[in-house]
Parts: structure tokens; sequence; C-alpha cells
């Protein structure tokens, strides 16, 4: 893997308890092995935080990353796989950059995180996805996404600029 940038900084939250802000970037060329070295580092990240946030966190991280490793390529403006992690007492945020140039392919996954944005029911949406994928054996790819607003309780963001895809997920800390 390559670059890693990890801090933490004390915060006063408004109980008076101290927390931690973390910060994790790292950067790493588009092989399996790095999901599961980010799914530790989000581990070993969010390790004083509740193991409802930490589960959620690490699983909307490997998620991110497998899709960036399954669907992104090199491109001058991502040559690699980005990945951050930011957690502050109220909010989560993971963000991975890889990058694209199947257009197609994008404007489904926006498709996919808009649908999941919209959705009343996310469990629903997870679930009517899943039967489609068990009645269609040719069928694949996606649940990955509706999995991350549902089990996760994260939000997702897409941003596609110049055959870079940039995936955020937030969510709040204390849900």
């Amino acid at each position: 893997m390559g670059r890693s940038d990890e801090r933490c900084a004390p915060r006063a939250a408004p109980d008076g308890l101290v927390t931690m802000d973390t910060r994790l970037q790292l950067t790493f060329d588009p092989m399996w092995l790095n999901v599961r070295r980010i799914r530790q580092s989000v581990s070993t990240a969010l390790e004083a935080r509740g193991a409802g946030l930490r589960n959620a966190a690490m699983m909307t991280a490997s998620e991110l990353v497998e899709n960036a490793i399954k669907y992104g390529e090199s491109v001058p403006g991502a040559e690699t796989v980005l990945f951050s992690l930011e957690a502050t007492p109220t909010v989560c945020r993971i963000r991975v950059v890889n990058g694209s140039t199947n257009a197609t392919g994008v404007a489904e996954l926006r498709r996919r995180v808009d649908e999941l944005a919209r959705a009343q029911d996310k469990q629903t949406l997870y679930m009517a996805r899943l039967e489609q994928l068990l009645a269609n054996a040719e069928e694949s790819g996606m649940l990955g996404v509706y999995r991350i607003g549902f089990e996760g309780g994260f939000e997702l963001a897409c941003d596609y600029t110049n055959n870079v895809v940039t995936v955020t997920a937030t969510r709040n800390t204390d849900v």
C-alpha cells in the first residue's frame, strides 16, 4: 500500500468528554489484497468508537474499495486508488477515488446512488436487488451500494469528472 497519513486530534464534545477526530488517507494500487488492509486500517483507526460504527465503516470501506478495484482503471487524474476516512464526534465520512473511462458503468452507479438517496425504505431496495440477483444468475453487481445504505446507514454521493470517480459515504456517528 502507498502513502499513509493517519492523524488524531482531541476535541471537546458538548457533554464535556474529550473525543478524537480521526483522519486516515491511503493510496494504493488496485489489488484485492488491499481490501483486507483497508478493513484493518479502518478498524484500527476507529477502535475507540462503538462497534456499530466501526463495523459499518469497515463494511462500507470494503464495498467501496472492492468497486474501485473491480471497475476502476488507471487514468491521468487517478493513477492509483485514493482512500480516505474522516471521523469526528458527529460524522463519519469515507471517500474512495479511482479512475474509469466507462461512462456507461459510472452512469449506472450514479443512478443507483440517486435511487438510494431517494429511497424511503432502504431495506426494501436492498432486498429487491438481492431478489433480482437470485432470480437472474447472469446479472451481477450493485448490491454493495444498497448494502452500504441499508446495513451501514451511510448516505452516498458520486461525482464523475475527467474520468475520475469519487464516491463519498457519510453517516452521523450517533446512529
